[in-house]
């Protein structure tokens, strides 16, 4: 089992700074405070020479959505080109569901990282957007002609603490043959009930054969440590920033444990090398180059 710890390897970066059309009750934007803010070009280039300078390997891009789910990453393609070339950063975006993934694949993205919601009343009424379901599925497809990593995200009780939609949100991730998938939970209050974060993921291990996680996003509350246990129980192929309990818990029932430096997205050996001075893209634009 990968034991993954993402700080300071991670470093996590917020186009759209605090803003997010969507607005969403267990988010708000609250968790885009926790990046540094790039919300133009030649930001994300100083976020890409920053990140270097601290010594991460990887930068995370996201930010906010938009009403149709997307992050509004487009204009920023030369600069990710550019950033990746000076620092040889591995590339992960959190993109949503932007169509232009061979766009992304150009300009030297890693890893695409996309949020999977499973139920059609939960996008229209919880989190207001304008999509159907069924765009998850094509977008993941579509983002592994063209991106080296496709990850999806499930977040297990994201309408308010209930399970609505997960269970066929791990169908159209095995559907779509997305490369990872990570097991997410709400980190306050509205966090389900144990017994029902355990069928979600006692059906992700069952219906889901390929590198499966439990991602750093989850309860802090008492639930925690069961968490993890059970992950370790199920054979999940790593956790994210694990409790130091659950390592020892692995250890005694003979599950060997590797610590690893990164996104929980990645395998052992599937972490990009370091690519500085190469181009990122094919088509490398000059938007936000610096002076």
């Amino acid at each position: 089992m990968l034991s993954y710890r993402p700080k300071p390897a991670v470093y996590s970066v917020s186009i759209t700074g605090h803003r997010c059309d969507l607005g969403c009750q267990h988010c708000r934007g609250r968790y885009l405070r926790g990046m540094e803010a790039a919300e133009d070009p030649k930001s994300l280039i100083r976020a890409f020479l920053k990140a270097e300078e601290k010594g991460a390997k990887m930068i995370l891009i996201s930010g906010g959505f938009d009403r149709l789910g997307r992050l509004p990453v487009m204009d920023f393609l030369g600069a990710i080109s550019q950033g990746k070339s000076m620092t040889g950063l591995v590339v992960e975006v959190h993109s949503g569901l932007n169509r232009e993934v061979d766009k992304l694949g150009d300009a030297g993205v890693d890893a695409l990282l996309l949020d999977v919601v499973g139920e059609q009343e939960t996008i229209d009424r919880y989190v207001g957007g304008h999509w159907c379901t069924e765009d998850y599925v094509e977008v993941l497809r579509e983002a592994k002609k063209f991106i080296p990593l496709v990850a999806a995200h499930i977040l297990v009780g994201v309408d308010r603490g209930e399970v609505r939609g997960e269970f066929e949100a791990v169908d159209m991730v095995a559907e779509a043959k997305a490369d990872a998938l990570s097991i997410l939970t709400p980190m306050d209050a509205r966090s389900p009930e144990l017994d029902e974060i355990a069928k979600v993921m006692d059906y992700a291990r069952g219906r889901f054969g390929d590198h499966l996680t439990l991602g750093c996003m989850r309860t802090r509350g008492k639930d925690r440590p069961e968490i993890e246990k059970l992950a370790v129980d199920l054979g999940f192929d790593g956790i994210a920033n694990p409790l130091q309990r659950t390592l020892r818990y692995a250890e005694s029932i003979g599950v060997r444990v590797i610590e690893v430096d990164g996104c929980c997205v990645f395998t052992q050996d599937g972490i990009p090398k370091n690519t500085k001075g190469r181009l990122g893209a094919r088509q490398a634009g000059t938007e936000g180059t610096l002076p």
